[in-house]
């Protein structure tokens, strides 16, 4: 009876320590993968443009994006109620300012790239996407507004582009601000160039309420000929 009471705790104890050494591997490997997922969210490229048998891909500086490789580029699709404007959604890590450009590939494979200089976009889980135009430079535009907020509460700018939100709450976008130039926000982003933008500035609170501002819609001219800022006060 002791000899093979001493016998069954050696054959079991391979297989305990292969459970043991498992069990630590995955403790120590799934809170990583669940970290590295939070940190995405999807961006939507949008660019209209128009074509002769070629794709649009786009492309930039950030790995999901081909890091600037036209092999690499993510394709961009269009439908036949859709075309000019072509789109592509990728996700890319919160907080990351990103360069990127669209080219388009002929269907012999020549590639040819936009002429504009690279555009920008800094990753927010609440900012839209891009609403581009093929080889037309977008206005890099700064909103400032002054406004005092509650603890908790966000302020945003939305209008009636797709790249400011197209007056959706849910994808306007976000302002900063901070101890040394509370109660000033702002924000850039980029918008086409040469067109009257209708723009109004939103507080959101953590329980998801949004406080509009009073009064009419805000407008601002979007000129090509170089960056735009908008200095507001809340009302």
């Amino acid at each position: 009876m002791l000899a093979s009471r001493s016998r069954m705790p050696a054959a079991w104890r391979p297989v305990l320590m292969l459970a043991a050494l498992l069990a630590g591997l995955l403790a120590g490997t799934a809170p990583h993968a669940r970290a590295a997922t939070t940190q995405d969210t999807s961006v939507t490229f949008r660019v209209q443009a128009t074509t002769e048998g070629e794709t649009l891909l786009v492309t930039g500086s950030a790995p999901q994006l081909g890091a600037w490789d036209p092999a690499k580029a993510v394709p961009l699709g269009t439908t036949a109620s859709a075309y000019p404007h072509w789109s592509a959604a990728v996700q890319l890590p919160v907080g990351a300012t990103v360069q990127y450009k669209y080219l388009k590939r002929s269907p012999t494979g020549t590639v040819t790239w936009e002429s504009t200089p690279n555009r920008t976009l800094t990753v927010s889980r609440d900012a839209p996407g891009n609403d581009d135009r093929w080889n037309v430079a977008p206005v890099a535009a700064t909103f400032r507004a002054t406004a005092t907020t509650t603890w908790g509460q966000n302020l945003y700018v939305t209008g009636d582009l797709p790249d400011l939100g197209s007056w959706d709450p849910a994808k306007a976008v976000p302002l900063t601000t901070g101890s040394a130039t509370y109660p000033l926000w702002s924000g850039a982003h980029q918008l086409p160039p040469n067109i009257t933008v209708q723009y109004k500035y939103l507080k959101k609170i953590p329980d998801g309420t949004v406080i509009w501002e009073n009064g009419d819609n805000r407008t601002v001219f979007t000129s090509s000929a170089g960056a735009l800022t908008v200095n507001d006060s809340w009302r």
